[in-house]
């Protein structure tokens, strides 16, 4: 079927619209991404920072993350985040996925987490890492490979004024490092500066993780947000997905538990992407065509929590943070359904 040209810039506008996300401006955490004359020996090395662009607090989440290597152009890198749990202590709360180093100079991804949490709690205080090894796998299914060396530059022995301490040792999530866990430093040449740095969202926003399952018409469907998560007000933040299967039912549903990343079923391309407990949201039709993707729906969240005293999780205070996807039918598919990918946002008041 062909669009005709005004209903096709319609749809180009409003897709513009939808899927940017509105963020705040990000903040950055650790040391300058830049090209630096040094690269480690040792295999496997976990790296933390500990200079004076941290500790991080939430509400919000870590968003992407920048290393520097222009030497190596092989192995893998993970980041890390670290909650500081004693005066010389921190315990690894998320691990992000792992990437390809490539050599090509500063590369930059999202940080996308895999196992543990996926936003700041304004309660507890954070900093950042990464280990040269690659995981595959997802939450307590984690497995980790024998790890790398020589990936990210770093300057000097010895400098304090961006410190980065290392141990050696497998990450998971609970590891501690510092007091009561791995040492830190054990080799000495401490005071290093690692050119890598993660790019923070510490106020209200959102972005997209996990990813869409691929329709029996090839439709991925996406989800994306407009206006703001004010929780003082009773409308004006919706959630819509586009590229949908035409035709078709389907609903946005909700949790306030973290991320989660596993198979809808075994054959699935679906991934649930939202932590039980979760809050199903008004069903509706996707319109468009039929075995085309041109459905969408839409669901302004406040106005359902206005609508819904009792759903999940309200009245929900400022400052939180809440996983979307949603849900659709689709005969054929596995389990007869499948799903968008997920968003995250951070209300404010």
């Amino acid at each position: 079927m062909k669009l005709e040209p005004a209903r096709l810039a319609l749809l180009a506008l409003s897709l513009t619209a939808l899927v940017l996300p509105s963020v705040a401006a990000p903040s950055d955490v650790g040391s300058p991404a830049i090209d630096r004359p040094l690269n480690d020996s040792s295999v496997g090395i976990v790296l933390i920072y500990l200079g004076p662009t941290q500790p991080l607090t939430g509400p919000g989440f870590i968003q992407n993350w920048s290393f520097f290597d222009n030497d190596s152009s092989s192995g893998k890198v993970t980041p890390i985040v670290f909650e500081k749990t004693g005066a010389t202590q921190w315990k690894v709360v998320s691990i992000g996925n792992s990437r390809t180093n490539t050599g090509s100079g500063v590369q930059t991804h999202a940080f996308a987490p895999i196992a543990g949490i996926a936003s700041l709690d304004p309660a507890k205080l954070y900093t950042v890492g990464f280990t040269h090894r690659g995981y595959t796998g997802t939450g307590a299914n984690l497995v980790a490979d024998a790890g790398y060396g020589g990936i990210v530059d770093f300057t000097g022995y010895n400098v304090f004024t961006d410190r980065w301490a290392y141990a050696s040792g497998t990450m998971a999530l609970g590891t501690l490092l510092g007091t009561g866990g791995l040492t830190l430093d054990a080799s000495g040449f401490a005071g290093r500066i690692y050119s890598a740095s993660f790019q923070t969202n510490a106020t209200a926003g959102w972005t997209n993780y996990c990813t869409a399952g691929t329709s029996t018409n090839a439709c991925t469907p996406t989800i994306a947000a407009t206006g703001s998560p004010s929780v003082s007000q009773t409308s004006g933040f919706s959630l819509s997905v586009l590229n949908l299967e035409g035709q078709k039912q389907g609903l946005i549903f909700y949790g306030l538990n973290g991320s989660a990343i596993s198979p809808w079923s075994p054959t699935s391309t679906s991934f649930l992407c939202v932590k039980a407990p979760t809050q199903r949201m008004t069903l509706a039709p996707s319109g468009g065509t039929l075995n085309q993707c041109n459905g969408t729906f839409s669901t302004d969240w406040l106005q359902f929590l206005a609508s819904n005293p009792s759903a999940l999780g309200a009245p929900i205070g400022a400052g939180t943070t809440v996983h979307a996807q949603a849900w659709y039918r689709d005969p054929p598919a596995p389990k007869t359904t499948n799903l968008s990918n997920a968003i995250q946002f951070v209300t404010v008041p």
